[in-house]
Formats: C-alpha cells, sequence, structure tokens
C-alpha cells in the first residue's frame, strides 16, 4: 500500500514538472492588463517577431509600431520616418491610455 502511494505521488510530481517545463513553449498572447492580442493573434510568443509593450496596447517590430485601444481594436501606427502621423497617434494612444476601455479604435476607424 505505501509503494503504491509512493508510485502516485512520484507520478504527480513527475506530471506537475512536465508541465510547468512546457508552459512557457505554449504560452500565447494576449499581453498585458487588457488581455491585447495585437498583430499576433494566435500565435506563441516564440513565433511572433513583434515586442509587445508593458500594457499590451503597442506592438513593435523594426521601427514599426502598432497600437490599439483597450478593447484589442486597431488604432493607428507610428514610424520614425512620418513625423505627423506619429504625432497624431502619440495623441490618440495618450486618450486611449488615459480613458476607461472604449472601442476608440472603431470611433476613429483605425485611422494610420
Amino acid at each position: 500500500m505505501k509503494s503504491t502511494i509512493k508510485y502516485l505521488l512520484a507520478g504527480a510530481a513527475a506530471a506537475a514538472t512536465l508541465t510547468v517545463a512546457g508552459a512557457p513553449q505554449a504560452m500565447a498572447y494576449p499581453v498585458g492588463p487588457w488581455g491585447v492580442e495585437g498583430p499576433c493573434a494566435g500565435m506563441a510568443a516564440d513565433q511572433c517577431p513583434y515586442s509587445p509593450s508593458e500594457d499590451g496596447l503597442t506592438w513593435s517590430y523594426r521601427g514599426h509600431s502598432s497600437h490599439y485601444d483597450k478593447m484589442g481594436n486597431y488604432v493607428c501606427n507610428t514610424n520614425p520616418w512620418e513625423p505627423a502621423r506619429s504625432a497624431y497617434c502619440d495623441t490618440a494612444m495618450t486618450l486611449v491610455r488615459a480613458l476607461p476601455p472604449m472601442p476608440i479604435g472603431g470611433l476613429i476607424g483605425g485611422q494610420s
């Protein structure tokens, strides 16, 4: 009886270890407190070239950033070679971050 319990506990510990070890590879987006998936919807973290911001509302890759509202709607994009677009987008994202969750991307039509 004692050996059966030992085998069960050892098996459970091994299964838990394998589950924890496998979790990082299986981890997929969404990111941040709002759960925004950005351009990596349906991808695992190691498959997406974009890097999300801490809040998950901005996704950047090679100087290009895509911005989303707290509901996951596309708002705008920025890049270093279009300063006027970046100024507009920075203003829009200031509002997105300040306001409660609203479909701002849908309201402004996902302008870029």
